[in-house]
């Protein structure tokens, strides 16, 4: 577990699956494709409670819980390559009854953290955000979080779904 006021960030366990269906809704895969089927989502789910027993710095999802120790959403990274730049890409998806609070922000801005204290040799330059060019919630947690924006591109989320996003940047220092 990680500790940052007012989150706690729990890497994803067997027991998160609820989570992962509730994430599948169609207001909260209306900006990544639509929901997914069962048999989809218990394939992303094996994903990611294998992430968790990898080394912290090889990708990880999060169950992100408010200080009562209430769920409110969950926030991601994985290592990849972009523009031949190694980064770590994030995301998160904060429940419905959660959201316009502050959640994403802070949960984003947690993330951040706990990558920016890696050791030195697991840190990458830079964390990117590509939420989709409409999706106004997500590029203003990106703005609040401190990522610069570099421009429009097209990315790919999840795989086969193309789209226009905006590609923002966070350099660690």
């Amino acid at each position: 577990m990680h500790t940052t006021s007012p989150v706690r960030l729990q890497p994803w366990a067997d027991s998160d699956l609820w989570l992962l269906r509730r994430r599948n809704a169609p207001e909260m895969t209306a900006h990544l494709g639509g929901p997914e089927s069962d048999t989809a989502l218990l394939v992303r789910h094996r994903r990611w409670t294998a992430m968790s027993a990898q080394a912290p710095h090889k990708g990880r999802v999060f169950r992100v819980e408010d200080p009562a120790g209430n769920t409110v959403g969950t926030v991601s990274f994985v290592p990849k390559e972009h523009d031949g730049e190694p980064i770590f890409e994030v995301g998160w998806g904060i429940l419905p009854e959660h959201q316009r609070r502050g959640w994403a922000t802070v949960s984003v801005s947690a993330l951040l953290a706990l990558l920016a204290a890696l050791p030195p040799a697991h840190r990458r330059p830079a964390a990117h955000a590509f939420p989709r060019v409409k999706n106004t919630a997500s590029n203003a947690v990106c703005r609040a979080a401190g990522f610069t924006f570099l421009g429009e591109t097209v990315h790919e989320y999840p795989p086969g779904h193309h789209h226009p996003s905006n590609n923002w940047r966070y350099a660690f220092r």
